[in-house]
C-alpha cells in the first residue's frame, strides 16, 4: 500500500509539473497571449532571448516529464517481477528443504535393508522432482512463481498436479499482470473445487502449450462434472457455485481479459475427465 501511495504522490507531482511548464509556455509566448486575448500586442512584453530561453525550457519539462513517467512505469514493473522472484526463490528453498528430508527417508530405507522400498521410493521423488523443475523452464518469472506456488498449495491439500509444460512463455505478449490473474483465478478455483470434493482420487491437470500463433492454457479439475446449462453462466460476474457471498468474480475477470487480448476461453466438462478451463491467446 505505501509504494501505491507513494507513486500517486509522484504523479500528482509531474502533473503539476507540466501544467506549470505549459503555463509558463502560454505566459512567456506573446504571440498566443494576443491570440487568445483577441489584440495585436499584449500589454506586457519580455526580452525575445528571455522569451525563447523560457519557452525553451517549458518544452524541455514536458519532455522530461513523459521521461519521468516512463522511469515510474519501470520501476513498477520491476517491483513486480521482484516480487515473484522473491517467491520463486521461496519455492526453490522448499524444494531444497524437502529433497534433504527425501534423501534420509532413502538412506533409512536402505539402512533397514528395505531396498526395494527405497528405489520405488526414489521414483517417486524423481517423477515429482521432474516435474516440479520443468516450472523452471518458463522465462516469465511471474508465470513461473504463480505455477510453483499453486502446485506446492495445491499439494499440501493432498491433490496430486499432474503438470505438462511446453511452452517457456518467453514472447507472450499478454501483460504479465493479466497473464498471472488468469492462471491464478483458474487454479484457485480448481483447487478449491477439489478440496471440497470427496473423492478419493483428487487430480489438478495444468497444461500449457503454444501453436504455430497462439498459446494455450489448460486448466482442470478431475471433479465436478459441470452441467451443460451452466458452461455459459459460469463466465458471468456474480454467478458462483460456491457457498457464501462475494464469490462469482474471478471468471468473468479472467474472460474480460482474455478478450481484451484477443482471445477465448472455453469449457469442458466430462464423466471420467473432469472439468477443463482452456485459454487461447495470440502470440501477436
Amino acid at each position: 500500500m505505501m509504494n501505491v501511495k507513494i507513486n500517486n504522490k509522484a504523479y500528482i507531482l509531474i502533473l503539476m509539473v507540466l501544467l506549470q511548464s505549459i503555463a509558463t509556455i502560454l505566459i512567456t509566448n506573446q504571440a498566443i497571449i494576443a491570440s487568445i486575448n483577441g489584440v495585436e500586442k499584449a500589454n506586457y512584453n519580455y526580452p525575445n532571448t528571455l522569451s525563447f530561453i523560457i519557452n525553451a525550457l517549458g518544452l524541455s519539462v514536458v519532455v522530461w516529464v513523459f521521461y519521468i513517467i516512463k522511469l515510474v512505469e519501470k520501476e513498477q514493473e520491476a517491483n513486480r517481477k521482484l516480487n515473484h522472484s522473491t517467491e520463486v526463490i521461496q519455492a526453490l528453498r522448499g524444494q531444497k528443504h524437502d529433497f534433504h528430508n527425501h534423501l534420509n527417508v532413502i538412506s533409512g530405507l536402505i539402512q533397514l535393508e528395505k531396498g526395494h522400498k527405497a528405489v520405488d521410493y526414489i521414483q517417486k521423488v524423481s517423477g515429482k522432482t521432474t516435474k516440479m523443475f520443468s516450472i523452471s523452464t518458463v522465462e516469465n518469472p511471474e508465470a513461473a512463481a504463480i505455477l510453483y506456488r499453486k502446485c506446492a498449495i495445491a499439494e499440501s491439500k493432498g491433490i496430486f498436479v499432474e503438470l505438462d509444460i511446453a511452452s517457456d512463455l518467453e514472447h507472450i505478449p499478454t501483460d504479465s499482470v493479466e497473464l498471472c490473474t488468469i492462471l491464478f483465478n483458474l487454479i484457485d478455483n480448481a483447487i478449491y473445487e477439489l478440496e471440497k470434493s470427496r473423492e478419493d482420487e483428487k487430480i489438478l491437470t495444468i497444461d500449457i502449450t503454444e501453436q504455430n500463433n497462439q498459446y494455450i492454457f489448460a486448466i482442470g479439475n478431475s471433479y465436478p462434472i459441470l452441467a451443460k446449462e451452466i458452461h455459459e453462466k459460469v463466465f458471468e460476474q456474480g454467478f458462483s457455485t460456491k457457498e457464501g457471498t462475494g464469490h462469482g468474480y474471478g471468471l468473468s475477470i479472467v474472460k474480460k481479459i482474455v478478450q481484451n487480448n484477443r482471445g477465448k476461453i472455453t469449457v469442458e466438462s466430462y464423466d471420467g475427465v473432469g472439468t477443463i478451463f482452456t485459454v487461447f491467446l495470440p502470440k501477436k
